[in-house]
């Protein structure tokens, strides 16, 4: 078991915690907070103050997975390299949960339901940014039962809080838990599912893993090397050492206003979504409220971390990879940075295809040598600009659909005397900035003993 107070535990030992002891608000006051203290490890709020002024049962925890030396600690690795090789084999072999009983169960100690539910009063959610609508649960895991695969689904979804009980979800088209949901929908059905909030280490990772037909369940016990403990209820899978959870329907057919909301590269725009109705609120004692900030380090190292981990291994059946890198320059999303021992020309390119078969909203991949530290930002963009000749080490893959968040394409045109914005066809950039010539050109400067 590796649950939140374990991790709260483990930086507190090790200098990376942040408390903060005197009131905050949740409304902005946090976020500002979060956004001061980014990138330097958990932020913990011992007195989050409500909307209404009054102080909250539940402590604030933010910024768990912002910062890497702090995640290979948790994990008890060395490199950045064994993250991505712990990753892989979790999704490879993953670790049945343990079925526990309800009494053995922390999170079902507390249990608010029915008409009694009002998540916005209860629950210490935050408003981060000033052009929010509402209120916004962002560390919310989202699992749900496959019964055609008998799989269990987990997956991060941001969550507009409407009303007492209701929340209008972002769910992605074309992903695991959309198709869950249309299915559902097909057959005339809601989607049961719970929402865990402060989840175990191994599930904050899985969660956030690019392996659908996988149980995420399973790979959340292989990432940290022990069971997630559940509670079954028929379909449902209740982390037994999850802080909060909620348990609710997914209504399909009922769509809702959902954003903007600000995500790692911009604006997100409004569009019509599915809600989720709480019928049930169940905690631990002493609960801790976790919380992600949108647009910080945090968010876009939960989304890069685990695609690095499936593009070493899309890249590894074309050469000898001996990094990966989701730059902060391309949000922890658009951009890799991938070191191979490279053994003929040409081989770099095909390393970025199989990269981009791995991460299709890569929008630039960058192939660098070996010597070349991928995690070190300004080592790769002095390598592109001492080794990659312009025009030919460019090379540029037009009309490849890229990721939503990028707004780049987007252009004013003047249509009937009009001016529209207009979305042009996405890119890629492939950039080889691998040696090509007298490697003695490259050496660095050595000064001898």
């Amino acid at each position: 078991m590796f649950d939140i107070r374990r991790i709260v535990e483990t930086a507190n030992r090790n200098g990376f915690i942040n408390v903060i002891k005197e009131p905050v608000n949740v409304i902005h006051g946090i976020s500002y907070h979060l956004r001061l203290l980014d990138g330097k490890g958990p932020v913990l709020f011992e007195k989050p103050v409500m909307p209404d002024g009054k102080e909250s049962k539940f402590r604030v925890l933010g910024g768990i997975a912002n910062n890497r030396t702090f995640i290979k600690l948790l994990l008890g690795l060395s490199t950045e390299r064994d993250i991505s090789k712990r990753i892989l084999e979790a999704i490879s072999s993953g670790i049945k949960p343990i079925e526990v009983e309800k009494t053995e169960a922390p999170v079902m100690r507390n249990s608010v339901e029915g008409d009694r539910v009002d998540i916005g009063n209860l629950l210490p959610i935050l408003k981060h940014y000033s052009g929010e609508p509402s209120r916004y649960i962002t560390a919310g895991i989202i699992i749900a039962y496959d019964n055609e695969n008998k799989i269990f689904s987990a997956s991060y979804h941001r969550m507009m809080l409407i009303s007492k009980n209701i929340l209008t979800l972002r769910i992605v088209e074309g992903r695991k838990l959309y198709k869950l949901v249309k299915r559902a929908e097909k057959n005339g059905k809601d989607l049961k599912v719970v929402v865990s909030i402060g989840s175990e280490l191994g599930l904050i990772i899985a969660a956030a893993t690019p392996a659908e037909d996988k149980d995420r369940v399973e790979i959340a016990g292989s990432i940290q090397g022990d069971p997630i403990s559940i509670v079954r209820e028929e379909d449902l899978a209740i982390p037994a050492f999850s802080e909060i959870v909620l348990v609710g329907r997914i209504i399909p057919w009922d769509l809702r206003e959902e954003g903007p909301f600000y995500e790692i590269i911009g604006k997100d725009i409004i569009r019509k979504q599915p809600i989720l109705t709480i019928d049930r609120v169940l905690y631990r004692d002493e609960a801790i409220y976790q919380a992600i900030l949108p647009a910080s380090k945090e968010h876009e190292m939960l989304m890069g971390l685990p695609v690095e981990a499936v593009i070493f291994d899309s890249v590894s059946r074309y050469c000898d990879v001996t990094g990966v890198s989701m730059t902060p320059g391309g949000f922890g999303w658009l951009e890799a940075a991938i070191s191979i021992r490279k053994n003929f020309e040409g081989q770099p390119v095909m390393a970025a295809i199989a990269a981009i078969n791995a991460h299709r909203s890569l929008k630039r991949i960058i192939i660098v040598d070996d010597d070349i530290d991928v995690y070190n930002y300004e080592e790769v963009m002095r390598a592109i600009n001492q080794r990659a000749h312009v025009p030919d080490d460019y090379i540029f893959i037009k009309g490849a659909r890229g990721s939503t968040l990028d707004h780049s394409n987007i252009r004013y045109m003047e249509i009937n005397g009009r001016q529209v914005p207009v979305a042009l066809p996405q890119s890629k950039l492939i950039i080889d900035a691998t040696i090509k010539g007298p490697k003695e050109l490259y050496e660095r400067p050595i000064i001898p003993k």
